[in-house]
């Protein structure tokens, strides 16, 4: 097996990892220590939705976590996706941000949600070689979103869980309860397709979850 396809396998596994659990609501706080990394804590508790962001024509990999905030009334996404350097298979190029969007962005119910945005929040583009773990990150331009979820009945979940996942400089932590529904998902995201994506739409049943979402500093 080469270098890309260990990597683009990597990149599904952990985007499964991540997508057992709910998405970020938008009560959301963004700390970061002097020369040190990035730590954005967002409280879950309410209606989300998320799903595995993939395009096969770049192999690009990745997830995607959009909700309300049922208490506070504001709403928030979380996402990271990469692709790997189709001119060197040990390099791959991690797209990671978190932050707050519009009410208006995203509609959801328990059978469908939509979301149409274009970031205004800050963007990191990461630099990682897959071989040494070097990386350099810089940041990004704005992604736009135009996604939509459907209940498909295949399955759902009913969760408690707690989990630490790390993948080059970005760190997610998360500890709560939720259920999920299984639903496919289409649109676009800036330079990709996305057609029949697997997702979830999601309900923490009024209980409150917690994301830590860590993202390091340049070595």
């Amino acid at each position: 097996m080469d270098t890309k396809t260990k990597l683009v396998g990597i990149i599904t596994m952990l985007s499964f990892v991540f997508l057992t659990f709910p998405a970020s609501e938008a009560n959301t706080e963004t700390t970061q220590a002097p020369n040190g990394p990035t730590l954005t804590k967002i409280r879950v508790n309410g209606l989300s939705a998320d799903t595995f962001l993939f395009d096969g024509e770049t192999e690009t990999h990745g997830f995607l976590n959009v909700s309300r905030d049922e208490i506070a009334n504001t709403t928030s996404i979380d996402f990271t996706y990469a692709t790997p350097d189709p001119d060197d298979p040990e390099i791959v190029i991690l797209i990671q941000a978190a932050g707050e969007i519009p009410n208006s962005a995203f509609t959801i119910s328990s059978t469908e949600a939509h979301l149409a945005v274009t970031t205004t929040f800050p963007i990191n583009r990461c630099v990682v070689n897959f071989v040494t773990a070097v990386f350099d990150c810089d940041p990004g331009t704005p992604i736009t979103f135009d996604l939509t979820w459907a209940r498909n009945g295949i399955g759902s979940v009913l969760q408690r869980a707690q989990r630490t996942e790390t993948f080059g400089p970005v760190t997610t932590r998360f500890k709560g309860d939720y259920q999920s529904w299984t639903a496919t998902v289409n649109g676009t995201w800036t330079g990709h397709t996305a057609l029949d994506m697997l997702g979830n739409l999601v309900d923490t049943k009024h209980s409150i979850n917690v994301r830590e979402i860590t993202v390091e500093a340049n070595p």
